[in-house]
């Protein structure tokens, strides 16, 4: 036998094979990893305006119960005018919301400063005996309160519309600023 110099064909890849799939999968990679991480901070983002919108609820029943049961002041509160509801005075950094609620307690709405942040605050009572309380919670800034007094003659009783805007204390990508406004009358009819 003539020795044929047979060579067989070793089946492979060749280096520009290997280079076009490590590239196609590192492309692939970066893909998904990128749409892993849209998901992940609309995640974020959705948790923190669902703590906002909370919250916000939160301050609106606390409010909406004792403005709604607010009673003409009898001289039992100062600031307030007697035979009036309610009496509002602006200053920084929010309005200021006085009346006499239903318990015959004097009460403020306004917000306070918590370290760095803004916080709403009520105070019920009067003088060293006031008891003050936080309503909103520490992760969530009110940045504005006002208080607008709808008090015309042609109305039967008097309206106060809340204006508010607040965020979460979260990286400014995730702050889920909103901004809120509600009237809410008094059932006063006295």
């Amino acid at each position: 036998m003539i020795g044929v110099n047979m060579r067989t064909k070793k089946k492979g890849f060749t280096l520009i094979e290997v280079m076009v799939s490590v590239s196609l999968f590192a492309v692939i990679i970066l893909s998904v990893t990128g749409i892993f991480k849209m998901a992940i901070d609309a995640q974020r983002n959705a948790i923190a305006t669902q703590n906002v919108q909370e919250s916000l609820k939160y301050f609106l029943e606390v409010t909406a119960k004792e403005i709604r049961m607010a009673q003409k002041n009898n001289g039992v509160c100062d600031g307030i005018p007697d035979n009036e509801i309610f009496k509002i005075i602006s200053q920084s950094p929010s309005d200021v919301l006085y009346f006499k609620n239903y318990y015959g307690e004097c009460v403020r709405y306004y917000l306070a400063a918590d370290g760095d942040n803004l916080r709403f605050k009520i105070s019920r009572g009067t003088g060293a005996s006031a008891l003050t309380d936080y309503v909103s919670p520490s992760k969530i800034r009110i940045n504005e309160l006002h208080f607008v007094l709808n008090n015309t003659a042609s109305a039967a009783q008097q309206m106060v519309t809340i204006n508010l805007s607040a965020n979460a204390l979260d990286s400014a990508q995730y702050k889920s600023e909103m901004t809120l406004q509600t009237s809410i009358t008094s059932r006063y009819y006295k």
